[in-house]
């Protein structure tokens, strides 16, 4: 199995270990007082008296030569044998057994007598070893025989690994230390032995005896580990002793992975026994590292605390023991399977078919566990390798070439899935080389710049640029070309892109670098396998992002890191059809590879392409094709042609061959055209000849001469004719030719054969081409649309698209067709839908199209009058909801964001039209109307995208009632669909443009905010806590702490990664796992300004307040060089306020308190000694116009800067000045614009540098547009911003305001940011005016008090909430009309819980400064209309603790009150003593009311229940003395439950304890039925049961309908579960809108047992009553029934 065949995660694993648990432990020997039979101490069995020296049990006596069933090592593998000094050399097979660091030597079959060596030992060596393995034994065990089945040496593994190709250029080690527990007294412990390690690998210098060379020391390899039992402790320890040592730290970076064998974590219970035994055993004494091997031991505990925090760049492996170990006449197991796990997320752990002691002993190279092991060290290289932050390019190239095999998992339809491209995506490359005739286009290889393309010379430039006329046969120039470099033998592959003006998709910059990036992959499987981790990782649709995410991503972050076996040749055709052909020529200037890239553009001769490629390609001079260069390919062309369609003698074809040769003009066009028109007149001379005179020269003449042409057909033919002329000029992409048929259906029904019937009818305009329906040539379609004008057929383009527009419409509004056609999917899942989808828009051809393309063509339609207009209106209003459901079937949802733009396109179109008429009318009112449609369609993918792509139909009755009172969609259909449920308590009735308000936490700040990819972080200054959430669902991923005040945050544009610097330290994350990646202490304590990383993520560039940059190499943690930013003889006391590099990282902008921005380039070298080491280069200081009048004495600066940043595009520099002035400085001209109208006083700019944010002072966020700086979109608020970022895409932004973070999605901003292409588009075929986009203006409300709890009373008419202003408050169901303020608490604070009890007549409110208030409630009557009120009690909880619980007596004479630490019991009787008693108690604990005993009410823990007595919160019986809450190492909590009539369900979460502090550790998730019938029994555990399967669909349990579980499913839906011990499924109800979804109103979702469902949305409650019938059943695959 190749390496880059295994992939992390646990799928993989298992396919290697099938039907293993692992489980781990330690080394120990079987010694028992006062027996020594059947028993060993140790592995060094010379140190006993023989009478020990027996095998144990689990290993056999019986030699392998003596065992006819089983081949011994020597049938399978050499056997080692000793190598002398002067037998080792370059061809030594084996390598030696060199000398050790200690003073001890061995050999391959050392004498049995004889110690195992001490010290580091060389095993095996060759003369260029790629890594290092080290073997670290345990508890009692030996360098040597802990490695050697029956502890016989000549059956030592480890080298059997170098035999293993992708393991043969290991250098192998060994590490003894004396662990031996049966010698006298020794105060030595796992740190000693820790320290040991670490200075025998530093001091190695291997044996020079060997070599002339002195060989790598231990730490300049990557260095994996392999350790058995007790040694897998040595080595954490050691590890983390070495990442703290400046001294080991660059030995240490090279520790890549560690492989555990039988490793007790936390410890083992024998070694309690074993520490007693060594006590009572005279001769014998106890050991401290034993009894550091204790359970849950504070050595342990310590090691896993500190561990846990330094190994996220580790690859971590466990196996554990599954046999247990036989110790004198028992058998128990030395560690068992949760301490043989470290729970890390990224561990991998399996078992070993064997005992403590077999873990590590292998019969042979068949034996099953040494091919696990074996395989896992395999992989373990494959994942370290392929890793270039880990690893040296060298190192990449010498073990793992990029064309590596991958696994057989990344197919070509994944990759084609992934990014987006079709199947026939080389269609067109094989269509015009299937053209090229014999010999032909050879002659460009005469040229020698085409020739060095070619043969890649180095000398050569990177690109070509071929430009030739229209018609002159580029195309198939380009693939004569692409097949030369194919077949080069060169070991390169080429890429290619054939644009087709015809074909938009194609046009388009990210089709075409989803294009070239889906060919490398297929090319090179090493690029395929790092696009599918990728793909994994951040959870990206590739397909989906703009151009320069793809770019930063894919080409720079991915591809542009590997080195391939050869170069990367790419061919572009058709540049200048391109839709941004400038922008696709500066992304190829960027590229910066490790393989070469050679260019190859072709295209017409067009002034801007020359501008632009002689600016970023100096070097690159035009190949141009002139007439003569094509004069031999058109002969033999035209005379092969012209055989073919003449018949007669030789003389008579050359003459008319020779007439058509010598007016072809160097035009294959021209030809195809002149040949087509002589293949119809050949009968007479005289009408060859009259062919051949009338046939123009010049393409405008000759497609005008065919026109006429047509037009003398039959008025029928002619109909048709024009018909398919329009189709094929304006159809958005080329269709295949049974659309074109359904498509003319309504004018033109039953064509015999349509595909004849172009040909004959169409005039030579029309060519089908693997059944698509093209023009001849894009200048054919220019010439149709804009010159056909006083022609006998003439075609309107917006007539066309208006015609095509209506013909899509009429298509899909065929309802009850279409509503039959896709009800057949109404119940399957995506997966289940993927071949059924696929079989729909087959059998209906033309219903892809019209899904996806009919707004594009009332984009470009009519606009003059108001049918078309009236057209898409009544579509929307009759067919909408169907029409959503048939393009969620295609999993393309960006289909209805298009579309909405494309609507606003014709609105603006309509609305520049309406105010150019003299006579106006009021159809503007219904284009308001239209542009509502258009905002709704973008509200509907924001919202519910996720769901509808995964339920289509959900569209039908799960959207509309969730869409806003004031919507368009609910008021056209509300009324119209038989929903589940009802929405009702909202007075807001319009979309808000907040998707999302996030609680960073209670009393935390968060200070920064950063987007990444699919997450965002929010950075919490004060102790370093950095927060990742995801940004589809807003729910917190995963959270890191980098352990002080952290006063800077920055991320990587091309990886996952990023830094945080605090006071002491500067730190590198992998936010896809929270794992820290690298840890730099700083030299002085000076802040932190700026930091960045370099492109290739090997450097971090940081500036700090003294103004020094500094260079970090990421690989080694050191100083790559520094650069001090200072003018000789500048005053050292002025610290920089704020810094920012440039895009390219030349250049650095530092911002002074009263002095102007200066700006440095950068240049490494110059450190705090102010020496260069080149010629030194003065800054530019960036002063505003009427700051360079002033005198020297008034100083430099009257206007402080503020904030400079960079724009990312055009590299000006942008500062925000004191008095909200911007200034944008074009530094290359030393220009600057001043922009004086936003107000700022921060601000931040898109990555794509096209919006800028800003916000003012009073907290109102504005968007606009650059260079324009027009308003694009504004919304008030009222509270300072500290925080603002864009999302990558520029669709959402992003404030800091206190303790929240707002999560904006306008729709505006999806407007801004790519309706400028579709404007563009629409403007090219009309009068070019430009098309002006009006500013949107927010009305959200955004005064709303947060909601902070929710109950119900019991019968459901009211529910009670508390908010963050300390307000109590009864509202009516359903209204949500308020009823009556039951409390205050006070303003500033936040109500935390509210209980109300079962009789309505208590209601009690906590509030998080630990005040709790109760109140006697009367409800309202006939002569009373609103909730009487009267006081109860109103305390403070001692210690101020928040209250976690409240429960009422079952006759509300008592109430209950938990705190984490304390119960008290409460008297609601008023005339009597409040408090009744307390009790101390442990948290995690849930109380109810006994099922049967009023007078009793029980305690519910993660394993046990207790009964407690009302009045005196006494147990009934004795407490149990475990702490139920822990079990076997690990700490179980209950989450949530939920009570029914006759159980309770327990939602647990069980972590790792030794972990508790660790956001990042995945948890395990448990539903536990309790049967409350049966809990008088008495008996713990028994009536507890476990549903397996059902916790994974479980987010959230709600409650409780109807003996039916309500849950929130991890897509948050809402979901029931018909209560039973076995899960065999559950069924979806209806899903929760994204903008209702934030961690704060989850955990206050309130259930009634009637089925009402209250959700806080925005400062109000959303009342849901849902029915709870029906729904989506989702079955449990592996249930039987």
């Amino acid at each position: 199995m190749q390496t880059a065949n295994l992939r992390k995660g646990k799928e993989k694993w298992n396919k290697l270990h099938t039907d293993q648990n692992p489980e781990p432990g330690f080394e120990v020997g079987d010694y028992v007082s006062g027996t020594h039979t059947d028993l060993e101490v140790s592995d060094q069995s010379h140190v006993l008296s023989p009478r020990y020296q027996q095998k144990r049990a689990s290993e056999p006596t019986i030699p392998y030569h003596l065992r006819p069933d089983v081949p011994g090592p020597s049938s399978i593998r050499p056997r080692l044998t000793a190598t002398s000094s002067e037998n080792f050399g370059e061809g030594s097979q084996f390598g030696v057994f060199a000398r050790s660091s200690s003073t001890f030597r061995t050999t391959a079959s050392g004498d049995a007598a004889l110690p195992d060596p001490l010290g580091l030992v060389l095993i095996y060596s060759l003369p260029n070893p790629l890594f290092d393995l080290i073997f670290v034994h345990g508890l009692g065990g030996s360098s040597k025989r802990t490695w050697s089945w029956e502890r016989d040496t000549e059956n030592f593994w480890p080298p059997w690994l170098t035999e293993d190709k992708d393991l043969s250029g290991a250098r192998i080690f060994t590490f003894g230390y004396n662990s031996n527990f049966t010698g006298q007294y020794t105060n030595l412990n796992l740190l000693d032995f820790a320290k040991d390690l670490l200075i025998r690998m530093k001091t190695y210098s291997g044996d020079l005896q060997f070599s002339n060379e002195r060989p790598p020391a231990v730490g300049e390899l990557p260095t994996i580990f392999v350790v058995h039992s007790m040694g897998g402790l040595v080595v954490k320890k050691a590890y983390i002793l070495g990442r703290s040592d400046p001294q080991y730290a660059e030995m240490i970076a090279q520790i890549k992975a560690i492989v555990f064998l039988a490793t007790p974590h936390r410890g083992s219970d024998y070694a309690q026994t074993l520490q007693n035994i060594l006590k009572v055993t005279p001769g014998l004494s106890s050991k401290q590292y034993v009894s550091e091997l204790e359970k849950n031991s504070g050595t342990l505990q310590d090691i896993n605390e500190q561990f846990r925090t330094v190994c996220g760049d580790l690859t971590l492996v466990s196996f554990q023991e599954s046999q247990k170990t036989k110790i004198g006449k028992m058998k128990t197991m030395i560690v068992d399977k949760d301490s043989a796990k470290l729970g890390y997320p990224d561990e991998i752990s399996a078992s070993l078919d064997a005992d403590h002691h077999g873990v590590a002993k292998f019969k042979n190279v068949l034996d099953s566990n040494y091919v696990n092991v074996r395989n896992v060290l395999k992989w373990v290289i494959g994942e370290v390798v392929k890793n270039a932050s880990f690893v040296s390019r060298e190192l990449q190239n010498r073990f793992t070439p990029a064309t590596k095999p991958t696994p057989k998992l990344i197919t070509a339809e994944f990759l084609l899935d992934i990014l987006g491209i079709p199947e026939n995506f080389d269609e067109d490359f094989q269509y015009l080389s299937g053209r090229i005739a014999h010999g032909s286009c050879s002659w460009i290889l005469q040229r020698s710049a085409v020739r060095s393309w070619i043969e890649h010379d180095t000398e050569s430039p990177k690109l070509l640029w071929i430009c030739g006329n229209a018609g002159s046969g580029k195309s198939i120039l380009a693939s004569y070309l692409i097949d030369q470099a194919q077949n080069s033998s060169h070991n390169g592959t080429c890429q290619y892109h054939f644009f087709l003006y015809g074909d938009k998709l194609k046009r388009s910059l990210s089709y075409v670098l989803c294009s070239i990036a889906l060919q490398v992959a297929l090319a090179h499987e090493s690029f395929a396998a790092r696009l599918k981790e990728f793909q994994e990782a951040a959870g990206m649709n590739i397909k989906e992002q703009k151009a320069s995410i793809i770019w930063e991503k894919i080409f720079e972050g991915i591809m542009f890191r590997m080195t391939f076996p050869g170069p990367l040749n790419w061919v572009f055709d058709g540049l200048d059809e391109a839709e941004s052909p400038l922008e696709l020529i500066k992304y190829l200037s960027k590229a910066k590879s490790s393989t070469r890239i050679n260019i190859l553009l072709i295209s017409r001769p067009r002034r801007d392409l020359a501008n632009h490629i002689s600016q970023y390609f100096p070097a690159t001079q035009p190949e141009l094709l002139r007439a003569e260069d094509t004069l031999s390919d058109i002969r033999d062309f035209v005379r092969a042609s012209i055989r073919r369609i003449l018949p007669g003698t030789d003389e008579a074809r050359a003459e008319v061959a020779e007439e058509v040769i010598c007016r072809s003009s160097g035009s294959f066009l021209w030809v195809q055209l002149a040949l087509s028109s002589i293949e119809k007149n050949w009968v007479l001379k005289d009408d060859i000849k009259a062919a051949i005179n009338e046939i123009p020269e010049g393409m405008e003449p000759l497609y005008r001469g065919i026109i006429e042409s047509i037009a003398k057909q039959n008025q029928r033919s002619v109909d048709i004719a024009r018909h398919i002329l329009f189709w094929a000029a304006c159809c958005y992409r080329p269709l295949d030719i049974s659309e074109l048929e359904v498509a003319l259906k309504p004018e033109f029904d039953g064509f015999t054969n349509l595909e004849i019937a172009i040909e004959e009818i169409c005039g030579q305009f029309v060519v089908i081409n693997r059944s698509k329906v093209n023009l001849i040539h894009h200048t054919a379609r220019q010439f149709l649309l804009l010159k056909t004008a006083n022609l006998p057929i003439s075609l309107d383009e917006n007539h066309s698209h208006s015609h095509i527009a209506t013909v899509c419409i009429d298509f899909l509004s065929d309802s009850t067709k279409w509503r039959r056609v896709f009800s057949g999917l109404h119940n399957m899942t995506r997966a289940g839908r993927a071949f059924a989808d696929a079989a729909i828009f087959d059998c209906h051809p033309f219903l892809l199209y019209a899904l996806s393309y009919w707004a594009y063509h009332v984009s470009l339609g009519l606009v003059e009058s108001d049918e078309l207009l009236m057209k898409v209106l009544a579509f929307l209003e009759n067919h909408c909801l169907l029409w959503i459901h048939g393009v969620a079937l295609t999993e393309r949802l960006q289909i209805l964001i298009k579309a909405a733009q494309n609507l606003k396109t014709y609105i603006k179109r309509r609305a520049q039209d309406f105010s150019k008429r003299t006579l106006k009318n009021f159809s503007l009112n219904r284009d308001a109307e239209l542009l509502q449609w258009a905002n709704d369609l973008i509200r509907v993918v924001g919202r519910f995208g996720n769901n509808l792509a995964e339920h289509p139909a959900s569209i039908h009755n799960n959207v509309i009632p969730f869409c806003p009172l004031d919507s368009i969609m609910s008021r056209t259909f509300l009324h119209q669909i038989k929903s589940n449920f009802v929405v009702t308590g909202l007075t807001s009735n319009d979309w808000s443009d907040c998707l999302a308000k996030i609680s960073t936490g209670e009393e935390q700040t968060a200070v920064h905010i950063l987007c990444k990819d699919t997450f965002f972080l929010t950075l919490v200054g004060i102790d370093g806590t950095v927060i990742i959430w995801y940004a589809n669902t807003c729910q917190e991923a995963r959270r890191f702490s980098h352990g002080e005040y952290v006063t800077i945050i920055a991320s990587s544009r091309t990886s996952n990664l990023v830094a945080t610097s605090g006071i002491d330290y500067i730190r590198v994350w992998d936010i896809t796992t929270g794992l820290e990646v690298n840890c730099m202490t700083k030299d002085s304590h000076h802040h932190t300004r700026a930091m960045a990383f370099s492109p290739n993520d090997d450097e971090l560039l940081v500036a700090f307040d003294d103004c020094v940059v500094q260079c970090i190499d990421l690989a080694s943690d050191k100083e790559k060089w520094q650069f001090l930013a200072k003018e000789p003889g500048a005053n050292d006391h002025n610290c920089i306020r704020s810094a920012s590099f440039s895009p390219d990282l030349t250049r650095i902008a530092l911002i002074f308190r009263g002095r102007p921005v200066v700006v440095w380039t950068i240049q490494p070298g110059r450190g705090k000694s102010g020496h260069y080491r080149d010629q030194y280069i003065p800054p530019m200081k960036c002063i505003l116009a009427e700051d360079k009048m002033r005198t020297m004495a008034q100083g430099d600066a009257w206007d402080p800067p503020e904030i400079a940043i960079w724009h990312p595009v055009t590299g000006h520099l942008l500062v925000l000045y004191e008095d909200t002035r911007i200034v944008a400085y074009n530094l290359s001209d030393v220009e600057q614009e001043q922009i004086n109208h936003t107000g700022a006083r921060a601000m931040v700019l898109s990555l794509d540098g096209n919006l800028l944010l800003t916000s003012d002072v009073q907290g109102t966020l504005s968007v606009w547009t650059v260079p324009e700086y027009q308003l694009s979109y504004q919304v008030k608020y009222d509270e300072l911003v500290t925080g603002l970022a864009f999302s990558p895409d520029s669709t959402r932004f992003y404030d800091i305001r206190g303790e929240f973070c707002h999560v904006w999605e306008p729709d505006a901003l999806i407007k801004a940011s790519e309706i400028e292409q579709i404007e563009r588009s629409s403007c090219d075929s009309n009068n070019g005016d430009t098309i002006t986009t009006d500013p949107v203006l927010s009305n959200d409300d955004t005064s709303q008090v947060p909601i902070t709890s929710l109950v119900f009373d019991r019968s459901g008419d009211y529910y009670c909430c508390g908010k963050e202003d300390g307000s109590v408050t009864i509202f009516t169901v359903p209204e949500g009309e308020k009823s009556r303020k039951v409390t205050n608490h006070s303003t500033s604070v936040s109500i935390i819980y509210i209980g109300w009890s079962t009789s309505s007549k208590y209601l009690v409110s906590a509030d998080d400064s630990g005040r709790v208030i109760a109140k006697r409630l009367e409800p309202p009557t006939a002569t009373r209309n609103r909730w009487a009120v009267f006081p109860v009690f109103d305390v403070r909880m001692e210690n101020a603790e928040a209250v976690e619980l409240c429960l009422f007596h079952p006759k509300d004479l008592y109430l209950l009150i938990v705190t984490p630490t304390q119960a008290y019991i409460m008297n609601l009787n008023p005339k009597k003593s409040t408090e009744v008693c307390r009790q101390r108690i442990a948290p995690g604990s849930v109380w109810i009311n006994h099922p049967v005993d009023v007078g009793l009410l029980l305690r519910i823990d993660a394993g046990t229940e207790q009964a407690y007595h009302w009045k005196t919160l006494e147990p009934c019986e004795p407490t149990p003395q475990s702490n139920p809450q822990r079990s076997g190492g690990r700490a179980i909590s209950i989450a949530h439950t939920v009570q029914t009539r006759d159980f309770l369900l327990l939602e647990t979460l069980v972590r790792d304890e030794f972990r508790a502090r660790d956001h990042r550790q995945l948890q395990t998730r448990e539903v536990v039925i309790i049967e409350l019938s049966r809990i008088s029994s008495g008996i713990p555990g028994e009536h507890r049961v476990v549903v397996e399967g059902l916790s994974k669909h479980v987010n959230r349990l709600i409650g409780e309908v109807d003996d039916r579980v309500v849950f929130l499913d991890h897509h948050f839906w809402l979901c029931t579960w018909e209560i039973e011990a076995t899960y065999t499924g559950h069924k979806k109800h209806f899903f929760l809108p994204r903008d209702w979804i934030s961690p704060q109103s989850l955990r206050q979702i309130a259930l009634h047992e009637h089925g009402i469902v209250l959700i806080p949305k925005n400062g109000e409650v959303a009342v849901v009553k849902a029915s709870w019938i029906g729904g989506f059943p989702m079955q449990n695959p592996f249930s039987r029934g």
